[in-house]
């Protein structure tokens, strides 16, 4: 087992190399470049000067060749300037594969980058960007003007883990054990009923049952004077008359209150997740009750429930987790249409502005965070595997 965790340890790394390669080099290829879009969505009174745009893609090192600024943002300034002073800095006559010396890439100092802050004094230094493998992921462009990202992306984890926390938790509570009893009964009016559930659940698109549900229990409950749910954000700011809030004495920003804003959109998702993976389970269920060894536990005078419980479930929750696993990255990734929808603060949301606001320091790093999380989520299952199955091991 050990052997198996460290090769797939060095395989991962590598993964997660190449998913960098990607990531940089297909968003820098954007017609223009990476800044090209800044001054798409701002007021003409306050769109940046060539002057401005340079300075910024000097502080940030998009004005070195595209090896060196891939380097550059995910070593660190000041790692790729020292590899340089170790290489050498050769004349003009003893140019580098790329056009020009390594002399005339080199990083400004952070006195004289003049800062990264779109809009801000030229005259405040700039922070060194010392690279992702370190964790600092520089600054926001446009979003969130001049914050670091590693801020903006903390001040929204939270409310996506605790909303794709409980939407996975409910599911499965609900998914395993109708799957499993949908198999056992097979063809019986509760097996139908629950197929019936499963394809209105996988048909039904995200973003419409959204708008339905915020329409009915948000808009049509105010209007039937009926205790109406809150349609968007994190928390009350202010209780309305009439609000569920108001009904149960529900103080503002209380963790009853974080209870109620989560119900509509958690509902939403359950929808979706339950549908998916009640079919799997029942599937694999029914797959594994016509295995010998089910037979042969039963011949044995094994009570049903445990024949059911100890040895059928337990084999067939083996594809199910396949596919819960997968759910890690979405965990801190959220769910994009869902969280605009309900305008619930989160990564999905985060994710959807900054593509929107061309804002490329935050799309690049959550798309980083996330192909990390999809190579350690597989390990997960693998391990998963092994505890779930005694028959499989990886030696």
């Amino acid at each position: 087992m050990a052997n198996y965790l460290l090769r797939r340890t060095i395989q991962m790394v590598l993964v997660v190399f190449l998913a960098t390669l990607a990531i940089f080099f297909l968003l820098n290829a954007a017609p223009g470049g990476p800044t090209s879009g800044l001054n798409q969505n701002g007021d003409i009174r306050t769109r940046l000067g060539p002057e401005e745009i340079a300075r910024i893609e000097r502080a940030l090192g998009l004005n070195k060749p595209l090896v060196l600024s891939y380097a550059t943002w995910l070593f660190g300034e000041d790692w790729v300037d020292e590899a340089g002073n170790l290489l050498g800095n050769p004349d003009i006559n003893e140019a580098l594969i790329f056009k020009g010396t390594w002399a005339d890439y080199q990083s400004p100092t952070c006195d004289d980058a003049g800062g990264t802050n779109i809009g801000a004094d030229p005259a405040l230094p700039a922070p060194c960007n010392k690279g992702i493998v370190r964790w600092d992921w520089g600054e926001s462009w446009s979003l969130a003007n001049g914050q670091q990202v590693t801020t903006v992306i903390g001040s929204r984890v939270k409310n996506t883990v605790i909303l794709m926390t409980s939407v996975a938790v409910v599911s499965l509570l609900i998914a395993v054990p109708i799957g499993i009893i949908s198999a056992v009964r097979q063809y019986s009016t509760l097996d139908y009923a629950v197929t019936t559930f499963s394809f209105f659940g996988v048909a039904m698109p995200v973003f419409w049952f959204g708008l339905l549900v915020i329409i009915f229990f948000g808009l049509q409950f105010r209007e039937w004077g009926l205790p109406y749910f809150p349609t968007g954000d994190v928390f009350t700011v202010r209780v309305l008359p009439g609000s569920i809030q108001d009904v149960l004495g529900i103080e503002p920003k209380s963790f009853m209150d974080r209870i109620i804003h989560l119900v509509l959109p958690v509902s939403v998702l359950t929808l979706l997740y339950l549908a998916t993976w009640s079919r799997f389970m029942r599937g694999s269920m029914l797959e594994v009750l016509r295995l010998d060894y089910v037979r042969t536990a039963r011949s044995k005078g094994v009570r049903e429930v445990v024949v059911i419980i100890k040895h059928a479930a337990r084999n067939a929750l083996i594809p199910l987790v396949t596919i819960v696993v997968f759910q890690i990255p979405n965990i801190f990734g959220g769910a994009i249409v869902t969280e605009t929808i309900f305008n619930y603060p989160g990564m999905g949301r985060l994710f959807f502005d900054a593509l929107q606001f061309n804002d490329w320091p935050i799309v690049m790093a959550l798309l980083f965070i996330t192909a990390i999380l999809v190579v350690v989520a597989t390990l997960i299952g693998d391990v998963l595997y092994t505890i779930i199955d005694p028959r499989i091991r990886f030696e």
